[in-house]
């Protein structure tokens, strides 16, 4: 299964469906200092740990610090058979993006 990457323009647009899960693999520190609203964080070092707990139904967007253990993060989820998206940038690209507004 392969997964798709997006840019914060589909991020915004996609997490507007209602079997979407945001999740945000940084730090819980990092997390509670800035976050998507209505992210779940979950750090990339914990997630084979949680992914037990992640229903197949639901589309997982996944973003980090800018974009690279996203990836990862995708890649192995969907070749696990979960559908996933990344958003290029991760969430620099997004605060950029909200910045601008």
């Amino acid at each position: 299964m392969e997964f798709q990457t997006i840019s914060v323009r589909e991020f915004n647009e996609y997490r507007k469906r209602p079997e979407t899960w945001v999740i945000d693999l940084r730090s819980k520190e990092e997390f509670e200092e800035v976050h998507v609203e209505g992210a779940r964080n979950i750090p990339y070092e914990n997630l084979e740990m949680y992914q037990k707990y992640l229903p197949k139904d639901k589309l997982y967007i996944l973003y980090c610090d800018r974009g690279s253990s996203s990836l990862m993060a995708a890649r192995e989820l969907s070749k696990e058979g979960y559908r996933t998206v990344t958003v290029v940038g991760g969430i620099q690209a997004v605060l950029q993006n909200v910045q601008k507004h």
